[in-house]
């Protein structure tokens, strides 16, 4: 199941103050976490960081899997944000945090299915999409896994 949630001010440190916000949203309870920022206005990036570590901080070291994306592709031209400034970003979640990364364009449904793909990689529950299928899906043709 996929909960779509709004912006939390603090992540629940355990399932006591969760079910004491009033609206128990099972955030506790996951296998993995997608934490989406506006690549338009990388300020929405600094809260990702801020949810990766509340979340890190809660949990220690249980086994889940965060996943960052980078929404809004199409904004990227449009916007102050520079190439490297989102090669940055990349490296950081990447290499440093060792999480999936993803930059996809909900509007024009660009990488998309990328997204569900890492989703269902990191969680255990599909496969990664193999060299095989990526290169045919780079060339235009249809693979189904």
């Amino acid at each position: 199941m996929v909960l779509d949630v709004p912006p939390q001010k603090r992540f629940p440190a355990d399932n006591f103050a969760e079910w004491n916000n009033g609206h128990p949203l099972g955030l506790r309870t996951v296998h993995a976490y997608v934490l989406v920022f506006d690549m338009g206005n990388l300020e929405t990036f600094q809260y990702c960081r801020a949810m990766r570590e509340q979340i890190l901080d809660s949990f220690g070291h249980r086994d889940f899997s965060i996943i960052v994306i980078g929404n809004k592709y199409d904004t990227v031209t449009e916007v102050h944000a520079t190439s490297q400034e989102l090669k940055d970003i990349s490296t950081l979640v990447r290499k440093h945090w060792r999480c999936g990364y993803v930059e996809c364009s909900a509007k024009y449904n660009y990488k998309i299915g990328d997204v569900f793909r890492e989703l269902m990689g990191c969680t255990g529950t599909g496969a990664v999409v193999s060299d095989f299928a990526q290169s045919n899906r780079n060339k235009g043709r249809c693979t189904i896994l």
